[in-house]
């Protein structure tokens, strides 16, 4: 077989491989595998000449087959010693499921200004804390915005900036369930004697409200285009039984600052209840914005998720006219919510657009029963889907790409990935988000076995087509029979990305839990136990794993990973593209199975 494949290299059968040979056969397997689009070459000149290097003994420029034989079986003699070839310690004990919303870093007793620096300058405030934006101290130009939270009301008085501990637990709980692109992600949170800091990605376009406040209203085709967004949002939080309670245009921030780019997402979900636990009776959020039933609720009461379709007609309203629907003191406000009277025949509804006045209408109904269902205002004619730029040809290749590679790699592999997706915020995933928006149809910011289907379909890949089932299953990390948003995300990364110093340096914090610098035994076994959605492992198998993978990458040999050793674990999870790096008994089986004509 080592000759046959050396024959596929030395194409003008002068014995001997050159630059131009191998790299002409390297990239005929990346193209038979996929991972070439627009037929740019997989690999670069940097690339060939590494495995160059590493065979050509004698430095003459060319790899002969003496050379070549002597690479192959030294190669292949480290992987026997290794039981079996590339590093997958995790395959080795069955199935692993992975919950990627436990690779959210929850520190107690850390201090936040140990890895951040933060602005004094505050630019929010929401019920129960004050936002900041803050630096990460070892890559200054990664921003964040931290909400900082008194743990005890008593001893820090009344006002914005305390709350009961229950609320915050519930925030926590609530944010780490909601994985959706118009949901602000948490990334991490901070927890010592005084304060809870919660760790989120920044989105630097200012309130809704801001917007509203600057122009006296927002236009009508720009005023679809938001809700349509809050309200996909909504519906899927509704769908994991979580209303937010406090739907305002200052809790709908646009991610960037550029004017034409209306993505935005909803924030503040400090006010949020699973009422799936339970009922919810509480008169909490903002008088201009309540429902009739959560101001007259009187922690008594019980009321449903519909109290956010009424908040969302009254944003509605506030942004196409600029004033609220009802105003005056509590009394007053609450006659005129209960009775639904609120102008709705002078300028500008005189010449507002039907379609407009009945979505709001059909919200601001005093009976909860009667309001428009979330599914329903999804399928609104008059929402708008936000004007996304279409994903290039060239970049759905390249995603689809990856989302194969993605599956073919290791499971530890793909938890490192994850814990790089988990952390990126919407500045990263510009082409991946497309391409996601793309194929959920439906709006609900999930995908499902069709979606994924036409999508791949779309890609022009009978190959993928063919095997849509596996892939869809272990794109499904966590067995929910869908794809989520973060799960698309990581498996639609690709090498670029993960490879940044400021990415591999957030999933590294993912890892050191205690915020010491390293990456421990107890650290990764802390990981893999939180992560194992279906508990397959007991906990010394996730000891075990945990010993193993720290004996392959620690280097120094100090018993723990340190952020060279981490950088130089994540360039391993794509050694699969690096022919320096390639097992041999991989090269050679996809050399052999080559045809490359005359």
């Amino acid at each position: 077989m080592i000759v046959e494949t050396f024959k596929k290299f030395d194409a003008n059968g002068d014995g001997k491989i050159s630059k131009d040979e191998l790299k002409r056969v390297l990239n005929a397997i990346s193209a038979s595998s996929g991972n070439c689009s627009n037929q740019q070459a997989a690999f670069d000149d940097d690339a060939v000449n590494a495995l160059l290097q590493a065979s050509d003994t004698n430095k003459d420029g060319f790899i002969d087959y003496q050379e070549f034989v002597s690479w192959v079986t030294q190669d292949m003699k480290e992987e026997e010693a290794q039981q079996g070839g590339s590093f997958k310690p995790l395959d080795k004990r069955g199935k692993f499921q992975l919950e990627f919303r436990s690779l959210l870093p929850e520190r107690f007793e850390v201090n936040v200004n140990d890895r951040y620096d933060m602005d004094k300058l505050q630019i929010g405030e929401g019920g129960f804390g004050k936002v900041f934006i803050a630096r990460d101290k070892q890559f200054s130009d990664r921003k964040v915005a931290v909400k900082r939270m008194k743990k005890n009301p008593r001893s820090a008085g009344k006002g914005a900036g305390n709350a009961d501990l229950s609320n915050f637990d519930e925030e926590i709980k609530t944010m780490k369930t909601l994985d959706h692109p118009n949901i602000c992600k948490l990334l991490a949170t901070f927890e010592d004697k005084n304060d809870i800091y919660f760790v989120m990605e920044l989105c630097e376009g200012g309130e809704v409200f801001d917007r509203i406040i600057e122009n006296g209203f927002i236009s009508e085709r720009t005023t679809s285009i938001i809700v349509q967004q809050v309200c996909a949002a909504l519906g899927y939080a509704h769908g994991f039984k979580i209303a937010h309670r406090d739907i305002k245009p200052e809790n709908v921030v646009f991610c960037t600052k550029e004017r034409s780019d209306l993505r935005v997402k909803v924030i503040d979900w400090g006010l949020a209840c699973n009422f799936l636990d339970g009922q919810m009776k509480k008169a909490v959020g903002s008088l201009t914005y309540a429902a009739p039933e959560v101001i007259d609720s009187k922690d008594r009461k019980a009321y449903t998720e519909a109290c956010d379709l009424w908040s969302v007609g009254v944003l509605t309203y506030v942004m196409l006219c600029g004033k609220p629907p009802f105003w005056g003191d509590r009394n007053q406000h609450f006659k005129a919510a209960k009775a639904e009277r609120y102008p709705f025949r002078d300028e500008p509804w005189d010449k507002m657009n039907q379609h407009a006045k009945d979505f709001v209408k059909n919200l601001l109904k005093a009976d909860p029963t009667q309001r428009t269902p979330i599914a329903s205002c999804l399928t609104s004619p008059w929402l708008a889907t936000p004007p996304a730029e279409a994903a290039s040809d060239e970049s759905k290749a390249s995603v689809l790409g990856n989302l194969k590679n993605f599956t073919a790699q290791s499971t530890f592999s793909r938890l490192c990935i994850t814990a790089v997706a988990r952390q990126l915020d919407h500045k990263h995933l510009g082409d991946i988000h497309k391409v996601f928006r793309e194929m959920d149809t439906d709006g609900n910011g999930v995908l499902s076995m069709e979606e994924v289907r036409k999508g791949i379909s779309a890609f022009g890949d009978p190959e993928a087509e063919k095997n849509i089932q596996a892939l869809f299953a272990n794109l499904d990390m966590d067995g929910s029979k869908t794809i989520d948003y973060t799960e698309f995300c990581a498996a639609g990364l690709g090498e670029k990305t993960c490879q940044q110093d400021d990415v591999i340096w957030a999933a590294f914090k993912t890892f050191d839990i205690d915020n010491s610098g390293y990456i421990t035994v107890d650290n990764l076994k802390e990981i893999l136990d939180a992560g194992d959605v279906q508990d397959i492992w007991t906990t010394d198998v996730c000891r075990q794993v945990a010993d193993e993978i720290v004996a392959k990458f620690d280097k120094d040999g100090d018993n723990r990973i340190n952020f060279d050793d981490w950088q130089k674990l994540m360039q391993g999870c794509w050694n699969k593209n690096n022919p320096s790096e390639m097992h041999a008994s991989d090269l050679l089986a996809k050399v052999a199975a080559l045809d490359l004509g005359s």
